[in-house]
């Protein structure tokens, strides 16, 4: 018995000594680390965005577009459309263009360098325009001389980044939303010209989602909304694919005729459409190239 008293005196006294150091050194519960300033955050992605854009030398990608026009009437127009692009960087870009509301619109737009000509399937009509020799400036020339807008420039342009922030676009990362079961984050940025909100999956490729545009200046209330799926970044293309062959012995239309008779025809405020090409409805790019 002496000898167990003796024995668990020591014992215990260490005992007790490794608890006390044990409790000593037990970690602190740590303090949640600051959130990230939203401005940075955005500016962190809409970057990553832009380069994964820029660094694809070819790509494809499908949309589902609304377009939103609210006439002087309170009138509300909403058209919808699909389209399927083809880009090949610095100088080429097709697409097919449908309209989704029951209306016999195929319009297939092909840009090879030198020229764009656009072809309409249903009314069997075509039109052919000399423009520069790369895809930022036939953007940005196709836009000042016929008001045409081209709400997929923004992706394609060289710097997607500088398509979207100018000198005094100001935005941040304003949260999360769930776009057709994907998780994305959501920008939103702003000038004085355009406002811009931009979803980009939190998961996987830093690709666009969904993109808004809000164009301010517009006579009337105008809205572009697209949905963009089946990314490709590595496409095998030829010159063929944007290389337009008209039937033998049909002539073009003039441009400006065949582009203000499309608008005309699928949206009853193409007025307003028309001549918000002036004063903001353009693609962001073009408002920041100026």
């Amino acid at each position: 018995m002496k000898f167990i008293e003796k024995t668990l005196g020591p014992l215990a006294c260490v005992a007790a000594a490794l608890f006390i150091a044990a409790c000593s050194q037990a970690p602190k519960p740590s303090t949640p680390e600051p959130k990230p300033d939203p401005a940075v955050a955005g500016e962190r992605l809409m970057r990553s965005m832009s380069d994964t854009l820029a660094k694809a030398n070819s790509f494809s990608f499908d949309t589902s577009e609304q377009l939103e026009v609210i006439a002087p009437s309170g009138e509300k127009r909403v058209v919808h459309f699909t389209r399927k692009v083809i880009v090949r960087r610095p100088n080429a870009l097709f697409f097919e263009l449908h309209d989704n509301d029951g209306k016999p619109l195929e319009v297939d737009a092909y840009y090879d360098g030198r020229t764009v000509t656009l072809n309409e399937k249903a009314n069997d009509k075509w039109t052919q325009t000399t423009v520069p020799g790369t895809l930022d400036e036939m953007l940005d020339d196709v836009m000042k001389r016929f008001g045409l807008p081209v709400p997929i420039g923004d992706v394609v342009y060289s710097s997607p980044y500088d398509a979207f922030i100018g000198s005094s676009t100001k935005g941040e990362l304003v949260g999360q939303e769930t776009i057709d079961g994907v998780l994305c984050s959501k920008l939103d940025y702003a000038d004085d010209l355009v406002q811009v909100k931009l979803w980009i999956p939190t998961a996987g490729q830093v690709l666009p989602r969904r993109l808004e545009l809000v164009y301010k200046k517009a006579p009337a209330p105008l809205t572009t909304q697209l949905n963009f799926s089946n990314w490709n970044l590595d496409v095998a293309l030829n010159d063929s694919t944007f290389a337009f062959q008209p039937q033998q012995g049909k002539a073009p239309i003039a441009f400006r005729e065949f582009t203000s008779g499309l608008v005309k025809r699928l949206v009853p405020s193409a007025p307003q459409v028309a001549s918000a090409a002036g004063t903001g409805a353009k693609p962001v790019g073009a408002s920041k190239a100026q």
